[in-house]
């Protein structure tokens, strides 16, 4: 069964419906005392010794580290019924996860695409990148002790700073459909805005809500730009690159139509 970005991150939302634990080596399947037990007596886990008050409370509740959330999607035949390194080779450390991303990067260069793995700078924590809300915030889902949650939870680029993003290699990443530019608006036309545009064609800086119903003038277009039609208000600027100064916003080309 293919493993996709979508999957996972559905597979990560729905662990913050259940009741979970935060302890190292965990990967998806229910706390038990005999687990407890080998972390301390076998492996001698210093972190589990340090904060074995805190874990056995989790008894009974779905186990996970950082590495174990993504692990689990992988392994995961159904709720708590989670096989172990399958498939081979897939029983990775942080570090092994970062090396095995065949396309990665610093975080200020991630692209909007939902599955992404993001890394803190030293290596030592992973999370998922699950997309931005609606005032264009990113937004993760990670298993971490921190902010005493202990557990999987959701954060964002205020409660941690990630440092990197990859593709993870035992995941496949579908890319969003791009909306085709509509071919009957072209450069110099002059348009109705219906919709909301942004500040940049990436779609970050401020909202145009004031915009709606204005008549607007086609700049320019950047076709693999999420807000990929430059508008002006200004009726007789210049278009082209040269026009590029009196763009007042990017519009998706379903926010506008020919008027």
């Amino acid at each position: 069964m293919t493993k996709t970005n979508e999957g996972l991150v559905a597979y990560c939302k729905s662990k913050l419906t259940l009741p979970t634990i935060y302890m190292l080596g965990g990967f998806g399947r229910k706390l038990t005392q005999a687990n407890i037990d080998r972390r301390i007596n076998q492996l001698r886990c210093p972190h589990t010794i340090q904060n074995l008050k805190t874990i056995q409370a989790g008894l009974g509740k779905y186990c996970f580290d950082c590495v174990g959330l993504i692990k689990g999607y992988l392994w995961e035949e159904k709720s708590g019924i989670v096989h172990y390194n399958i498939p081979k080779g897939s029983d990775q450390n942080v570090k092994m996860m970062y090396s095995a991303c065949p396309q990665k990067g610093p975080l200020a260069c991630m692209p909007d695409l939902v599955g992404l793995l993001v890394f803190t700078e030293n290596l030592g924590h992973v999370g998922v990148y699950i997309g931005k809300d609606a005032a264009g915030k990113r937004h993760y889902i990670e298993a971490t002790p921190a902010w005493n949650r202990w557990g999987v939870t959701q954060s964002n680029d205020e409660f941690r700073k990630w440092a990197f993003w990859g593709k993870y290699s035992y995941i496949t990443y579908i890319e969003p459909k791009k909306e085709p530019i509509q071919s009957e608006i072209k450069v110099g036309d002059l348009v109705l805005v219906s919709g909301v545009g942004r500040g940049t064609s990436l779609g970050t800086g401020g909202s145009t809500a004031n915009l709606k119903s204005r008549r607007m003038k086609v700049i320019k277009f950047l076709p693999k730009a999420p807000y990929s039609v430059g508008c002006s208000i200004n009726l007789k600027a210049v278009v082209g690159e040269t026009g590029s100064k009196y763009i007042t916003a990017y519009f998706k080309p379903t926010s506008i139509r020919k008027g």
